[in-house]
């Protein structure tokens, strides 16, 4: 039976969590900063807000996707998970809207973008040491 090793994980799960702070951070400065026509050709789902409220979700998504960072290192993983639970559920959100305005070509964005975050979470969430120990007294 193959163990990961603790730096894997921890490797995967920056890789996944930069791309997203990426994404986030650019989303996020458009909701923030773009006229909301730009935004309304684009398929923003914060045009259905008022304009203050969309602006505010805009920023709160820049806060988590730096939040997200977090992945790469032991001592700020929570701070990770917790930018990547505060993201999904932004994308639940997000899907709400996207589905009730008849948007539903949204949809598959948000669920794969929800899905590599609960990958971050699930990758900086797990206790290595305790697996590794585990399988190792295992009689597999």
């Amino acid at each position: 039976m193959k163990v990961y090793h603790p730096l894997a994980g921890r490797l995967i799960a920056t890789l996944l969590a930069f791309p997203l702070a990426a994404f986030f951070i650019f989303v996020g400065w458009n909701k923030t900063f773009a006229a909301l026509e730009e935004l309304r050709q684009y398929g923003a789902w914060t045009i259905w807000l008022p304009e203050a409220l969309g602006r505010a979700v805009g920023l709160s998504e820049i806060l988590c996707a730096v939040l997200l960072l977090g992945a790469v290192s032991v001592r700020t993983q929570v701070v990770a998970r917790t930018g990547a639970m505060l993201l999904i559920l932004n994308q639940l959100i997000a899907a709400l809207f996207h589905a009730a305005h008849g948007e539903i070509g949204a949809l598959p964005q948000n669920a794969i973008l929800s899905l590599a975050l609960i990958g971050v979470i699930g990758l900086t969430g797990i206790s290595w040491k305790k697996i590794t120990s585990k399988w190792e007294k295992s009689e597999w």
